[in-house]
């Protein structure tokens, strides 16, 4: 959960796109962050193998669509990009409240539907946790 605080951090005034980059580039500087933030846990473990195919293919701010920056900003909030849903950039914003900001901003906040429905049209949505951890237990 944020603070009050972490939240109030977010600039304001900048485009959909620009927010997402916020979290776009955050995560491809620091996306093996996750091997040392979750050590406790092997290379292998499911949660990691599915963050790394999400990594994989993460479009850049200029390619990704309403639907992908949907899905993206669900997963920091609650999937296999929460894990650095605490770190902050060279800003001090956390990865966190870009994604609350960007879902309560430009859609219906985390369980709103719209959020919910334009994930689930995303390219990525099959990358996302659950769908990944299912195929992955599947095989």
């Amino acid at each position: 959960m944020l603070a009050e605080e972490d939240l109030a951090k977010v600039p304001k005034g900048l485009s959909l796109r620009e927010y997402y980059a916020q979290i776009y580039n955050w995560y491809m500087k620091n996306k093996d962050k996750i091997l040392i933030k979750l050590a406790h846990k092997s290379k292998n473990d499911p949660y990691i193998t599915c963050y790394y195919e999400l990594m994989k293919v993460i479009p850049a701010p200029n390619e990704a669509t309403m639907e992908d920056i949907a899905v993206i900003c669900r997963e920091v909030v609650a999937g296999l990009m929460e894990w650095a849903y605490h770190e902050e950039d060279e800003n001090g914003v956390k990865m966190g409240a870009y994604a609350h900001y960007i879902l309560d901003t430009f859609f219906d906040g985390f369980h709103g539907e719209l959020a919910r429905d334009l994930s689930r049209k995303s390219k990525l949505y099959e990358y996302c946790m659950t769908e990944c951890l299912d195929r992955i237990r599947k095989d």
